[in-house]
């Protein structure tokens, strides 16, 4: 559901750059410890870097059940990189490009920032 093909943009130049949104619902099950009570709703611009893909979230909201609580989420921007390849002594949080099929998977992404969100809201 969040997988998504850059091949492209990794034979492309360093600064290319494409913007993909989406609204939708999220199905029960999707993710085992959130359901969703509202549609989830982003845009992510990906940018080439020298050595993967560099992400930017905007206008990232939804509401969500998590551990028997109701949250609204919002999130005006965040932002993410996935690699070719990692380096073990970089501490920055790196995910992985699929290398295989040459797509990135926000599916993880996604949930961390929900769950950060959540955390926040509910202190």
């Amino acid at each position: 559901m969040f997988t998504i093909p850059v091949d492209d943009l990794i034979n492309s130049y360093d600064g290319d750059s494409k913007i993909f949104s989406f609204d939708g619902e999220i199905f029960d099950g999707f993710y085992e410890d959130l359901t969703f009570l509202k549609p989830l709703l982003f845009t992510i611009k990906l940018i080439v870097i020298e050595d993967g893909i560099h992400g930017i979230f905007t206008n990232f909201s939804t509401e969500v059940s998590y551990e028997n609580k109701k949250t609204r989420i919002s999130i005006p921007e965040f932002e993410r990189i996935w690699k070719t390849q990692v380096d073990p002594l970089d501490g920055d949080d790196i995910n992985l490009i699929n290398t295989k099929n040459m797509t990135i998977d926000l599916k993880d992404v996604i949930r961390e920032e929900i769950i950060m969100a959540f955390h926040a809201e509910n202190l």
